[in-house]
């Protein structure tokens, strides 16, 4: 048998090529460069599952029920109202934001603070008192009661000197039957400042004796200024 016709029958009973011997030795050759490729490739693969999986599963995490929840499982927004800023609450002014010391270093209350009506010995009739009487020795100082500014000074025969301070949140006080008024409006006042003396000339209320008559309003209405003496009843 010739050379060239074993070679050929060879080729027909399947020897191997030289192409299929070289693709084997390659992967002998790299066999661990491939296996490491192919782990690292089933690495990735699984992580990439796991992260799809887990982002599957958070989108299926039970809802809280809320209450007006329909069979749809459409769950109705839930308006939290907004948490208020300090800058935008605005208290409104209490009884203790403005508390009056006392006008005289010492007295007794006279006549105290009624919408009622009740007896005026001086002028022999009845009717409201709206303010609170200090009695105390004529020439005894007057002080003023809360910081504030001096809105008026008026002479009245039948009152004596009226001095009328407007202070904080809407307050405003008024000293009726003085005498020797130190202040003009204007002025500035301090809580504890003299602004006058005890007068018993003034023909209001003569029949009870040397006092003042305070009055007390808040945002121009009258209200007992007993409620806002820092002393309170003595």
């Amino acid at each position: 048998m010739s050379k060239q016709t074993k070679r050929t029958k060879e080729k027909r009973q399947g020897a191997p090529s030289q192409t299929g011997v070289k693709v084997a030795q390659f992967f002998k050759k790299n066999i661990y460069v491939i296996l490491m490729i192919v782990c690292i490739l089933a690495i990735a693969t699984m992580i990439t599952l796991a992260v799809v999986l887990n982002n599957n599963n958070a989108d299926t995490v039970l809802k809280p029920i809320v209450s007006g929840d329909d069979n749809s499982g459409n769950v109705p927004p839930v308006v939290k109202p907004d948490d208020p800023k300090d800058d935008d609450v605005i208290q409104p002014p209490t009884k203790l934001d403005f508390v009056m010391a006392d006008p005289l270093d010492e007295y007794t209350f006279g006549q105290t603070y009624s919408e009622e009506h009740v007896f005026n010995a001086t002028l022999n009739h009845w009717h409201p008192h709206e303010a609170l009487d200090f009695l105390a020795k004529k020439g005894s100082n007057v002080k003023c009661v809360f910081d504030g500014t001096v809105k008026e000074v008026v002479k009245d025969g039948y009152s004596g000197t009226i001095v009328t301070i407007e202070h904080q949140d809407g307050f405003t006080t008024v000293y009726k039957l003085l005498d020797n008024v130190t202040v003009k409006a204007g002025d500035k006042v301090s809580k504890g400042d003299v602004i006058g003396k005890v007068s018993e000339t003034a023909e209001d209320e003569m029949a009870d004796g040397a006092h003042i008559h305070l009055e007390l309003y808040k945002d121009g209405q009258r209200i007992n200024p007993l409620d806002y003496l820092l002393s309170g009843d003595k």
